[in-house]
């Protein structure tokens, strides 16, 4: 198994190749676990690969939650629970629906109604994404009326099952800690090293896209602090990165994602995106406040200028004179 073929990022896939990085039993079923450009059925494939041909081990202690004796036992467990669900969502029940939810590139997300059986679901969905370019992922819920209880699968363009997460259908109560500590082994902190320095331009692609944050940054600090001490006690949520965005025309600095998934922005921006570029240098010591400043104001002056250019009123008022 090449671990690399399940990195959501090539820039970060060539750059671990590149140090030499080996990934052990655990820190190999974190990234399998994490990739959004492999299938259910492929991460379920590699899993089987790791209890195969990797030793299996301890994993360390995670933050509030004790350590998994054996990553060996816990991949077995959830590949169990998630073969049990998947058999349990494609299989249609009386009172159970499925729900289609779009995500799309300029908002989050729409609801198109609800179907008796997954294969209606997904015929409407795959229907849809031929007409709607601007789509960029797919969900069908299962849900059982009456109660808070539904699975959830993420499906690719292409009609391909590419995560499901149950919410209390197919766990009894007393699987449920145990399954809990299963799944922690999947949100261990990880060390993976990047190319990426504080105020380089990076992106996520479109199944990595925030629609309230854009998928265009600029990194504040690739890394989240105390890095030797996440090592030991850390779990997925430290995997974050701190960086600044661009919304309506103003910066703001927020953290989130899975670090590991970034990639450099190598496009030119357009709009007022471009002052990002701008950050970039700035927060590299390439540019002074001041230069920034000057920049900021060039974009916004820009965009009034853009914006009466396209007024059609004044545009007619103008010819009229």
């Amino acid at each position: 198994m090449d671990i690399y073929d399940f990195f959501n990022s090539p820039d970060v896939a060539e750059y671990c190749q590149s140090t030499g990085k080996t990934f052990n039993a655990l820190e190999s079923a974190v990234m399998i676990s994490q990739s959004y450009i492999r299938t259910l059925a492929e991460k379920h494939a590699a899993y089987r690969t790791i209890l195969a041909e990797y030793p299996d081990m301890e994993s360390p202690k995670i933050l509030r939650r004790g350590s998994v004796s054996s990553v060996h036992k816990a991949l077995k467990s959830v590949l169990a629970h998630e073969e049990r669900v998947l058999e349990k969502f494609l299989t249609p029940e009386t009172g159970a629906i499925y729900q289609l939810r779009i995500k799309y590139r300029n908002y989050d997300n729409d609801s198109t109604g609800l179907f008796t059986s997954y294969e209606r679901a997904l015929s409407d969905a795959l229907e849809l994404s031929k007409r709607n370019e601007n789509i960029r992922r797919l969900e069908i819920y299962k849900h059982y009326p009456d109660s808070e209880n539904r699975i959830e699968a993420d499906i690719s363009l292409s009609g391909k099952i590419m995560d499901i997460k149950d919410y209390g259908v197919a766990l009894k109560n007393f699987e449920k800690e145990f399954m809990y500590d299963c799944y922690h082994c999947l949100d261990q902190y990880i060390d993976v090293p990047v190319p990426f320095k504080r105020g380089d331009l990076v992106e996520l692609d479109d199944r990595g896209y925030r629609w309230w944050q854009g998928n265009v940054f600029v990194l504040s600090d690739p890394y989240r602090k105390d890095h030797t001490k996440l090592l030991i006690e850390g779990d997925i949520c430290d995997m974050n990165p701190i960086f600044f965005f661009e919304r309506e025309g103003l910066l703001y600095c927020d953290w989130g994602f899975f670090y590991p998934d970034l990639r450099y922005c190598r496009r030119e921006l357009e709009g007022e995106k471009r002052i990002l570029k701008y950050l970039g240098h700035f927060k590299k010591d390439e540019m002074c406040v001041s230069s920034l400043l000057k920049f900021q104001k060039y974009l916004f002056t820009d965009k009034i200028l853009n914006e009466l250019k396209h007024d059609h009123d004044l545009n007619w008022e103008l010819n009229e004179l």
